[in-house]
């Protein structure tokens, strides 16, 4: 279903173009792989790598970012996943840009890796952590990190204004688009930090979400014929297209927001 709607690179996550903002009319494939390939760089560039580098990816998708990063750095990778359909393809992906013997990326829940990682990335993944566990979550990527070490994660946020209401209720996404996904704070992120974990650079990418939601939304509508032959009903394609507009409207008004930022171990 995903690659209905997402560009080549096959990545779900918010894209960084060079106008936020700006009315998407019909979807331009070309322009949304141009601003997925300019956010895996720019946080590449925030993860500071070189060929030196032992990195763990939590939530390693279709494998693009793992392929762009040792691509630029000769780094060491380990991207985890939990879905088998993601893993094969992300494998075949690897196989195909001869990096076998510098990407390894398997099944695995990020809570049970092991060894020394000198830096961990982690895309829009902490929505499926869920309040209770964010100091689990913060804390096994302390545990991973050498000393001196660096985490970069990109997450999508609620306004600490409202994050208890939100927390304590249901709402449309949570019903049927991604059960039990949850936005974190960032005062819930803070509180929820070890003490060897220190915020870095930070920046708030919320209209870029807007624009990357808006060519979604447009790819989702020319191929509803497609989704309906492998099976979806017309009203699971409705409450896609209404996540699509609905979530674009909450980050063009800033109602919630999308953030890159930086944690340095101690």
């Amino acid at each position: 279903m995903f690659e209905l709607f997402l560009d080549k690179t096959m990545t779900y996550s918010c894209a960084l173009f060079e106008e936020p903002g700006h009315c998407v009319k019909k979807v331009d494939f070309e322009e949304l792989e141009k601003a997925q390939m300019k956010k895996i760089d720019a946080l590449i560039d925030m993860l500071d790598l070189s060929e030196n580098d032992k990195v763990l990816e939590i939530g390693c998708g279709w494998g693009a970012f793992a392929i762009r990063a040792v691509q630029r750095s000769g780094c060491q990778w380990t991207g985890l996943t939990i879905s088998r359909e993601q893993l094969a393809l992300a494998n075949d992906r690897v196989k195909a840009a001869g990096l076998e013997d510098k990407i390894d990326l398997k099944i695995q829940d990020y809570r049970l890796v092991q060894g020394s990682f000198t830096r961990v990335i982690s895309v829009e993944m902490i929505e499926a952590v869920g309040h209770a566990f964010l100091p689990q979550y913060f804390q096994t990527i302390s545990d991973r990190l050498v000393p001196g070490g660096k985490a970069v994660i990109q997450a999508i946020i609620c306004p600490d204004a409202y994050y208890e209401k939100y927390s304590n209720s249901s709402d449309f996404i949570k019903k049927y688009i991604f059960p039990g996904g949850h936005m974190p704070s960032l005062g819930a992120i803070n509180a929820a930090l070890p003490n060897d974990l220190e915020f870095g650079e930070k920046r708030h990418i919320g209209r870029h979400y807007a624009t990357t939601l808006d060519h979604w939304f447009s790819a989702w509508m020319m191929c509803m014929k497609d989704t309906l032959a492998l099976g979806y009903s017309e009203t699971f394609h409705r409450r896609w297209q209404y996540y699509f507009c609905l979530c674009s409207a909450l980050f063009a008004h800033d109602h919630i927001d999308a953030v890159q930022f930086e944690l340095n171990k101690c």
